[in-house]
């Protein structure tokens, strides 16, 4: 006989699995979006790179105080579709489409305007115009991006993953070739990315609309029908689910776009070494991450059918199989670290500063990977506030200001200013760590008494 507890953890594992794997594979597909660019833009030139890692650290943090507020949807239609509410989840998801033309116009508005950013960043002339010209094109996929986070908060929320991921794993073959069209034959260096980006959007969210419209899969909550206008108290639930789940994440990719400005006084080996560490610590988390959005949807769901102990248990098994990912992580950035670095650069002096910032992702790869599962099974709780102001806490008031003393120390903690950013990088993720798990416990504690 099967004992119940290994039974249970089986039955918890298959639906992590059904649910993460595709979440896994969309990760992963998207973020090769942004390593292909890179490596791309790398073969043109260094300071094609450079200028790439700069736009990014621009574009990052506005993608998500802006069109970050579509990520509220996933929770809200997570605990409805527990509840089977199929009829609310229809009407919601299509008053939230109006949001989403609203926030993906305010993003526009941002990206085509950040060039006023750079007039208060010191980095190399030439480096500068290529992220600027970026961010421009960039600017014209805005609505369209917002809009298809909104289809994909959707999908996710009701479980279907895996059409997620098949659109983003197009896109993401189909990038190769639009990047070479753009990059080498009409020898737009690193804009030509941007250019490819654009046009691949807008397909995916063509494509997104079409399968939403006729795929079975979306029967029971089939969005389109009679016309129906904005509500306010709709667009209200969005944004306290959505605005602090946005800003959260963009106060965490402020500390890293922060670190890569400050890192761009240090000269262009120092950025380049940055991007490609931030890029391959970013690829790897990869699977933490994955578990954690696949927690979300999972805990959201039990909640809303009212399993509260089912609910914890997924919670402690997220918990637990991101501590099992991040020791893998850990490993392989210590065997494979300079075999991947290769892969973006020939150049030594960034190859050596990439290895010595990728050393240090060593330490945060337990804390980082932990601490996100948390958020994303009080993401499940639809508690989206208390993370953020954990997020605020650990990388503005420790994070940042503590990596600047150290990078600006003259020598005095480490051997070059970039590593010091990176310390206070380790600090911060530590803290929020620690606040977020806090937060959890009390959280779980409060299902227990509704058992």
């Amino acid at each position: 006989m099967i004992d119940l507890n290994v039974a249970n953890f089986y039955r918890e594992a298959k639906r992590f699995l059904a649910i993460g794997v595709p979440i896994l594979g969309t990760q992963i597909v998207m973020y090769g979006l942004t390593t292909t660019d890179y490596i791309m833009a790398g073969y043109y030139s260094s300071d094609d790179l450079a200028g790439l890692g700069l736009a990014a650290s621009i574009f990052n943090p506005l993608y998500f105080l802006t069109a970050g507020v579509m990520f509220g949807i996933n929770p809200i239609v997570a605990q409805l579709y527990g509840q089977k509410s199929f009829e609310e989840i229809k009407l919601k998801i299509r008053r939230f489409i109006w949001v989403a033309f609203f926030i993906g116009f305010l993003f526009f508005l941002a990206l085509s305007n950040a060039y006023l950013i750079f007039n208060f960043i010191e980095a190399e002339q030439n480096i500068k115009q290529i992220a600027i010209d970026y961010l421009k094109i960039i600017s014209l996929g805005a609505i369209p991006m917002t809009i298809y986070q909104a289809l994909r908060g959707y999908s996710e929320g009701i479980t279907e993953t895996k059409t997620v991921f098949l659109i983003s794993l197009a896109i993401f073959l189909l990038n190769i070739p639009f990047n070479y069209l753009f990059i080498f034959y009409f020898d737009l260096g690193g804009v030509g990315c941007g250019y490819a980006t654009t046009v691949l959007v807008v397909m995916g969210l063509i494509c997104f609309w079409l399968i939403t419209l006729f795929s079975d899969r979306y029967k029971e909550t089939r969005l389109y029908g009679k016309f129906i206008n904005p509500e306010i108290s709709s667009s209200i639930e969005l944004f306290k689910i959505g605005i602090p789940i946005s800003f959260g994440v963009f106060v965490e990719l402020s500390m890293f776009s922060g670190a890569a400005l400050i890192i761009s006084f240090f000269g262009a080996t120092a950025l380049a070494g940055h991007t490609i560490a931030l890029n391959l610590v970013g690829l790897l988390f990869m699977l933490p991450l994955s578990l954690g959005l696949a927690s979300a949807i999972r805990v959201g769901n039990l909640i809303g059918e009212k399993n509260y102990t089912q609910a914890n248990y997924a919670t402690n098994f997220s918990l637990k199989i991101s501590l099992l990912v991040a020791s893998v992580n850990m490993i392989a950035i210590i065997v494979f670290g300079s075999f991947l670095i290769s892969i973006y650069t020939d150049n030594s002096e960034v190859a050596m500063m990439a290895l010595v910032l990728l050393y240090y992702a060593v330490i945060f790869q337990i804390p980082d990977a932990v601490g996100f599962s948390a958020v994303g099974s009080l993401r499940g709780h639809k508690d989206t506030f208390g993370p953020m102001v954990n997020l605020v806490i650990s990388y503005w008031v420790f994070a940042l200001p503590l990596g600047v003393y150290f990078a600006f120390g003259d020598g005095k903690y480490v051997r070059n200013q970039a590593e010091g950013m990176w310390i206070g990088m380790i600090i911060g993720i530590v803290v929020s760590m620690i606040l977020n798990l806090r937060r959890l416990k009390t959280k779980k504690n409060k299902l227990k008494e509704l058992f």
